[in-house]
């Protein structure tokens, strides 16, 4: 029988925050602060860290996380898995992440990130701040009080609350897959490959194209050595990869590039305008970007159809070039393994693993198959929340996705720099933080949501919010330099100047409206 997956393979969920509850405990003690920060992974330490540089009088805060140490996702990442942008372009705004990486490439491992995250408590305490970290424990939004590590409840009296866990990342270690698993499969999350090994003869079979797959499969080839006929590589739909060795190889393509370069595409092609309507117009800019050296495909002649900036090098590419025929794609995603470890899809085909009843035994004795679909942006702990905005008056404030790639560190530290200024009202920093328009309600897909496909370029796309976002910014006073002087921000790390910054966010709105993708009204003008 085929029964929804509870693995014994898998962590329990963490307990989470919740955002009400009907009966809580009395507390049994009460603490205060002005700024209760409620999640310590990339974008609550880098909120408060900004917070520190810029608050206008000193604050306390009190940082919490369900996790023991700060870090966030980084606590439960795969023990092989390193940063996948430059580390220059990651962390907080006060203090360089490269600075505690060995890697050639400036990509901090996980160890690296967390003891970067650790020296944060110490070195904002060294310089006489007033925050204290708690681990280990469990807010409650409804009640405004936490269940710390020992049980004890205690309530907090603080000024300002900061959500900074809405768009904490889904990791297949926490996040059990949506397909279901017959009796006897062996079902791993990425976190346990490194000791199952190679040896006799195991076969594997890893689920998911993203970035996650593209590790397993990498650590697979290149660490355990297991050869390419024992490999099974399901990807429902191929990727767009980031290169990161381009031709400039201190640069990687931003949202703001990327929309520069989809322009000048369309308009190289006689600006057709059936290309608005369809994919053709992003698409276009990832053709011109492979051209440059800027993004890889992974198999040559197969369009790519999502893009989620996932990083590869050129030798990476390569290699998981040769991977082509273990790869298997087009049939859309995989809604069940069954008892005999057979593939059964969504739209109800079967396929059988190349070696299943190898040696008279089926590919499920034969096989571990490692779950790489959870799907890191897809925010399961808040995609059951209503969309609210970024600053409430009730007093609370919610980090949220305001600019993309790269943008989890960066997006914590514009929202709290924006909290900083007192000369903006609370209607005007909302203005400053445009969100993409939540999901069109209806029936959510068995299978869970799907992010990062490439479609149409709506005015309601998330590359277009955060250039509308950008073109606010610049015209805030005072934020336009703070940008360009932020280790985070994407076009300072590749070199912009204030000028030119602002010369590119100009000549991308007008070409959008030129195009027919915004209207004058729609682009703020």
């Amino acid at each position: 029988a085929v029964g929804l997956l509870i693995p014994h393979n898998f962590a329990a969920l963490s307990r989470l925050a919740v955002r009400s509850s009907p009966l809580v405990s009395m507390a049994t003690e009460t603490s205060s602060c002005d700024y209760l920060v409620v999640g310590a992974g990339a974008s609550g330490m880098s909120f408060v860290d900004t917070l520190l540089l810029h608050a206008p009088e000193p604050v306390s805060v009190t940082l919490l996380d369900k996790r023991e140490q700060p870090g966030g996702h980084w606590n439960d990442a795969y023990d092989y898995v390193t940063l996948h942008q430059p580390a220059r372009n990651y962390g907080v705004e006060s203090t360089a992440l490269e600075a505690f990486t060995q890697h050639p490439e400036k990509l901090a491992s996980r160890d690296e990130i967390l003891d970067y995250y650790r020296s944060l408590l110490s070195r904002w305490g060294e310089a006489g701040h007033r925050v204290s970290f708690v681990g280990g424990a469990a807010y409650d939004f409804g009640s405004a009080s936490y269940v710390d590590a020992s049980g004890s409840r205690v309530g907090v009296d603080a000024s300002k609350v900061v959500d900074a866990r809405y768009t904490e990342n889904d990791l297949p270690l926490l996040v059990p897959p949506k397909f279901s698993v017959g009796d006897g499969v062996d079902l791993i999350p990425p976190n346990q490959l490194p000791a199952r090994g190679a040896g006799e003869g195991r076969r594997y079979c890893v689920l998911g194209g993203g970035k996650t797959g593209q590790d397993a499969v990498l650590f697979l080839r290149q660490t355990l050595g297991v050869p390419l006929d024992r490999i099974a590589w399901v990807v429902p739909h191929l990727p767009w990869i980031t290169a990161r060795d381009p031709p400039s190889p201190l640069r990687q393509n931003t949202c703001i590039e990327f929309i520069a370069s989809a322009l000048e595409a369309h308009a190289a092609a006689g600006s057709p305008p059936s290309a608005l309507s369809s994919s053709a117009f992003l698409q276009s800019a990832f053709a011109k970007l492979e051209e440059e050296g800027k993004v890889y495909r992974l198999l040559p002649g197969e369009t790519p159809t999502k893009f989620m900036d996932a990083t590869l090098n050129r030798r990476e590419a390569e290699l998981l070039r040769e991977s082509a025929p273990s790869v298997i794609h087009g049939r859309g995603r995989v809604a069940s393994l069954s008892s005999t470890g057979d593939l059964v899809f969504a739209d109800g085909s079967e396929l059988a693993l190349p070696w299943a009843n190898e040696g008279g035994r089926s590919a499920a004795e034969l096989t571990t198959y490692v779950h790489c679909t959870a799907g890191a942006f897809n925010f399961g702990a808040s995609a059951a929340e209503g969309r609210r905005p970024v600053f409430s008056s009730e007093g609370e404030i919610t980090v949220q996705e305001l600019f993309q790639f790269p943008g989890f560190c960066f997006n914590g530290a514009v929202v709290a720099w924006l909290e900083c200024q007192r000369g903006l009202s609370l209607a005007q920093k909302n203005a400053l933080c445009e969100l993409p328009p939540p999901p069109e309600e209806g029936e959510a897909p068995p299978l869970g949501p799907v992010a990062g496909q490439v479609g149409p370029l709506s005015a309601g796309h998330p590359l277009l919010v955060s250039l509308r976002n950008l073109r606010r910014w610049y015209a805030t006073p005072g934020m336009g330099e703070w940008l360009h002087g932020l280790r985070l921000f994407s076009l300072a790390m590749n070199g912009y100047s204030l000028a030119e910054g602002r010369a590119l966010v100009e000549k991308n709105c007008d070409g959008l409206v030129e195009a027919g993708l915004l209207t004058p009204p729609e682009e703020g003008r």
